[in-house]
């Protein structure tokens, strides 16, 4: 899944359903990609039901409930040491493969943040080589290839986020989902993103797009396209027509 091959300019970001049990609902909205979860390999009680049981939910969907619309599966891990984070991101990738278009591998969540640190970086680079590999594999036997995304929050600062997502990059996943900071110079920050990355990977926009202006600017930006979450929260599928702009595809 390359930058002009990323599925939409508008999706539905992870975190409205976790189980699946919207998914006839959210796929038949009109947006170009829905992506489901964040859930981890084990179910955690009172939160979701794990990956297993999201992935045979949607698979088990008739083709005119999926539709045009690319699926998505957000996958997290458990809390665990960061050298667990191969073993389940790659088992996580396994168990996705037969219900999802791509997979986005969540970083940006607060129970990751710890992870986004210098001492960790040979775990997170082992991860992505590991799933990059993973995929390989397993595309090897199908006739089909996922799609991988790293998400990820952009901060206002730093060059960490820049540089793990050239790594992911450079392992081989396709997209870096970039959650936005909120503060003011976050369409700046997500400019010197896509400068870094310098059309190397789809890159897609999430966080506080809430009007057709919030979209154009991510594409002027250099996204490839966008993702909302609070707006749709908030209004369901009313907020659709809020969000168009000129030349923002579907």
């Amino acid at each position: 899944m390359s930058a002009n091959r990323w599925p939409s300019r508008l999706g539905l970001a992870g975190g409205i359903d976790k189980d699946g049990a919207r998914a006839a609902e959210l796929l038949a909205m009109g947006f170009g990609s829905v992506e489901f979860g964040t859930v981890t390999p084990n179910p955690e009680p009172g939160s979701h039901d794990g990956v297993r049981s999201l992935a045979a939910r949607l698979a088990a969907l008739p083709s005119r409930q999926r539709g045009a619309t690319r699926i998505g599966i957000g996958l997290g891990m458990q809390a665990a040491t960061p050298a667990a984070l191969a073993a389940q991101w790659t088992r996580g990738l396994r168990e996705s493969w037969a219900a999802a278009d791509y997979v986005s591998f969540n970083l940006s969540a607060r129970r990751y943040r710890p992870l986004l640190d210098y001492e960790h970086w040979p775990f997170l680079l082992g991860a992505f080589a590991a799933v990059a590999e993973e995929r390989e594999r397993s595309a090897a036997g199908a006739h089909r290839r996922l799609g991988l995304a790293l998400k990820l929050p952009l901060g206002a600062t730093g060059e960490f986020p820049l540089l793990l997502a050239e790594a992911a990059i450079d392992a081989g996943f396709d997209a870096v989902i970039a959650v936005l900071p909120d503060d003011p110079a976050r369409i700046a920050r997500l400019h010197a993103l896509a400068a870094h990355l310098d059309g190397g990977s789809a890159l897609i926009a999430v966080g506080g797009i809430r009007t057709g202006a919030d979209v154009r600017a991510a594409l002027d930006a250099g996204a490839d396209g966008v993702q909302v979450h609070t707006i749709f929260a908030e209004l369901g599928a009313h907020c659709l027509p809020m969000l168009a702009c000129t030349d923002a595809g579907s």
